[in-house]
C-alpha cells in the first residue's frame, strides 16, 4: 500500500478522536408542583429474543420524604403480561444475584399487564457498574424475558441515585 493511502487513514483517526465526541447520558429533570423532584432515565432495549423493553429508571423526592428509586419496564401490550407479585431477579455477576421488590403487587389498579415496576431502595448499596446485568423479567404463564443491560447504562442509573 502506498504511503499516501496510510496518511489518509492517520488524519481521519486523528479527525475522529478531535471531533467525535462521546455519547453522553440523557438524564431528564422535572419539578412537579408543588414539591416533587423527579430524575429519570428513559432507554428503549432488546430482550435476548430481540423483542424492544422500554426501561425507565428514576428517582422522586416528596419534599423531605426520602426518595424512591425505582425501575418500570414496559413491554408490548398483548404480548408481554407481567407475573404479579413477583420480584425482578438482576444477576449483577456471576457470584451475586439480587430480587428487587414488585411495587405493583400491591395496586393491581394502576398499572397495565404488560408492564412492571420495581423497588430498588433494598439494593443501592449492592448495585455494581463494571459490567452489564442481565435482568431476568417474571412474565405470566411461566415465560420470561432477559434483557442484556450494559454498564453504560447502569453508570446513567447510579447518576441518578447521587442527584
Amino acid at each position: 500500500m502506498s504511503k499516501k493511502f496510510f496518511k489518509l487513514i492517520f488524519v481521519l483517526v486523528l479527525m475522529c478522536l478531535f471531533f467525535i465526541k462521546p455519547a453522553s447520558a440523557v438524564i431528564r429533570e422535572s419539578k412537579i408542583p408543588p414539591d416533587i423532584l423527579l430524575y429519570k432515565s428513559i432507554q428503549t432495549w432488546r430482550d435476548k429474543s430481540k423483542n424492544p423493553w422500554q426501561l425507565i429508571f428514576y428517582k422522586e423526592i416528596r419534599g423531605n420524604n426520602k426518595p424512591t428509586i425505582n425501575l418500570r419496564l414496559v413491554g408490548f401490550p398483548e404480548l408481554f403480561e407481567f407475573a404479579h407479585p413477583q420480584p425482578l431477579t438482576i444477576k449483577i455477576r456471576e457470584d451475586l444475584t439480587v430480587k428487587v421488590p414488585d411495587i405493583f403487587a400491591s395496586d393491581k389498579e394502576a398499572f397495565s399487564p404488560s408492564m412492571g415496576q420495581y423497588d430498588f431502595n433494598p439494593i443501592i448499596e449492592r448495585l455494581e457498574t463494571d459490567s452489564f446485568w442481565l435482568l431476568q423479567l417474571p412474565l405470566k404463564d411461566d415465560e420470561s424475558s432477559t434483557i442484556k443491560v450494559p454498564y453504560f447504562i447502569i453508570e446513567e442509573w447510579t447518576k441518578i441515585i447521587s442527584m
